[in-house]
């Protein structure tokens, strides 16, 4: 997309629903609905042993988490944890020093790991004695593979330059890093007050370690922003010219996010507001040459993730796209997701059972999902749409030995009403999204979702479980 792109807000208002973001499917809130898919967490150590045995020369995926933040910001959405403690820190890397151990009897650690992610929380809240250990603890272990991508999540108003620093020789070669807004009222709003001398200090400070690649994540919908604010936080950020950028819509949920209660919902902007700001910014950001990837990721012509959109051969998984295939995830930390020998698996959410559970078995897996082979069939069919903007419908019968005409004959006949509105075209030999449909990625693949077909047919609403796709 260059400087072409225009969505009717007729349209992104009628398809402004909610629906999954398919970081995984089927995602997490439909595991173990099935007896049949059900998941024993004391069998997590077979399914590692027997990854590791299968398929040893396929390359993994490896992500880590570290909760801690030096204060909670009312929109956060992630398992966090607010505190300063060094002790409580260094006990929590004795836990994902027990995980580490009990992932390496199964020898899995042989396979090369091509990408490679700390997320949080703020990974940067720990010290550099903390994050050369954990670096080293895992690496000492697993094997990075040449090219490996290597990234992490930071804090501009925590990371110093030495952190920076330290990452680079460590080896991390991309830093992702959250400003949501650069207007101050917005900011102390979401109780996030951070400069934009911080920020573009900390990108300086990355480009200067030698990092290839800066992410700038954005958020609208918070309090007190507006059409013509969010539009200079716009302009701020391509002055920045980070490689990527992730404009996310705001989720409120304060049944699940206690502290999101203390935002002002009366300062919010409407939905008409914000339906305006999102078509600004995709405005801006396709003028200014960004390529739009879909799922409210951008990416520089000439970044590695928009010459793999080009060629077809894009990835995603819980840490977000990747041109690196490696759909086996190892994950590590409290709360984190993996994915392992066609099972979702993923640790507990809570801290010091995390611990508890670590120090006693050295896993703290406590649920998961099964994948099936119907699963497995639309996983790869949503992905690929999500990821390519098409499904070869040749490519999609050899890998599962299906007609896809047949198999998917009711899915079909519902994307005919999306076709009629310029999302896709529905060819002989493949379906194919337009630009317009580009930005509405999540409402072509829910036909796809039979979990979600099934949740209507009993008369569920899925608000209040899936964010708003716009």
């Amino acid at each position: 997309m260059s400087g072409r792109l225009e969505v009717p807000k007729e349209l992104l208002a009628r398809y402004a629903t909610s629906a999954p973001r398919y970081t995984s499917y089927p995602t997490a809130v439909d595991w173990e609905k099935d007896p049949q898919r059900a998941f024993d967490p004391t069998t997590y150590g077979q399914h590692l042993a027997r990854a590791a045995t299968m398929r040893p020369d396929e390359p993994l995926s490896l992500y880590t988490h570290v909760p801690y933040c030096a204060e909670l910001c009312l929109f956060c959405g992630c398992n966090v944890q607010v505190s300063r403690s060094d002790e409580r820190r260094e006990k929590y890397l004795d836990a994902v020093d027990h995980e580490l151990a009990y992932v390496e009897e199964s020898g899995i650690q042989l396979r090369k790991v091509k990408q490679f992610h700390w997320g949080g929380g703020t990974p940067t809240s720990l010290t550099l004695p903390q994050l050369e250990r954990l670096f080293t603890s895992i690496t000492s272990r697993f094997q990075l593979a040449d090219g490996a991508e290597v990234s992490i999540e930071v804090d501009p108003r925590v990371t110093t330059p030495e952190q920076v620093a330290l990452l680079a020789q460590l080896g991390f070669n991309r830093i992702s890093m959250g400003v949501q807004d650069f207007e101050a009222d917005v900011q102390k709003a979401i109780k996030r007050v951070q400069s934009e001398k911080q920020t573009r200090a900390l990108v300086d400070s990355a480009r200067a370690a030698g990092m290839e690649s800066v992410n700038i994540d954005l958020i609208y919908g918070l309090p007190n922003q507006t059409r013509e604010g969010f539009a200079r936080t716009v302009e701020t950020t391509l002055d920045i010219a980070p490689e990527r950028v992730a404009l996310f819509h705001y989720a409120h949920v304060p049944w699940m996010k206690k502290h999101q209660n203390a935002m002002d919902v009366d300062a919010m902007p409407s939905a008409e507001d914000k339906l305006d700001i999102f078509a600004d910014s995709i405005a801006a950001f396709d003028a200014a040459g960004y390529v739009y990837l879909g799922l409210d990721h951008f990416a520089l012509p000439n970044d590695e993730l928009s010459l793999a959109a080009a060629e077809g051969t894009l990835h995603r998984n819980f840490m977000g796209y990747t041109t690196q295939r490696g759909r086996e995830m190892i994950s590590l930390g409290v709360s984190s997701i993996g994915e392992v020998d066609g099972c979702y698996v993923q640790n507990i959410a809570n801290e010091p059972e995390y611990v508890k559970l670590t120090g006693e078995r050295g896993y703290a897996t406590y649920r998961g999902h099964q994948m099936t082979a119907e699963d497995r069939l639309r996983r790869d069919v949503i992905l690929e749409l999500m990821c390519n903007g098409r499904i070869d419908k040749r490519s999609v019968e050899a890998e599962h030995g299906i007609v896809f005409d047949d198999e998917f004959a009711l899915e079909l006949d519902e994307l005919r009403t999306q076709q009629a509105d310029g999302l896709v075209e529905l060819r002989d030999e493949a379906l194919v999204l337009t630009q317009i449909g580009q930005v509405l990625m999540r409402n072509v693949a829910v036909p796809f979702d039979r979990y979600m077909r099934e949740r209507k047919d009993r008369g569920e609403s899925s608000k209040g479980t899936f964010s708003k796709t716009l």
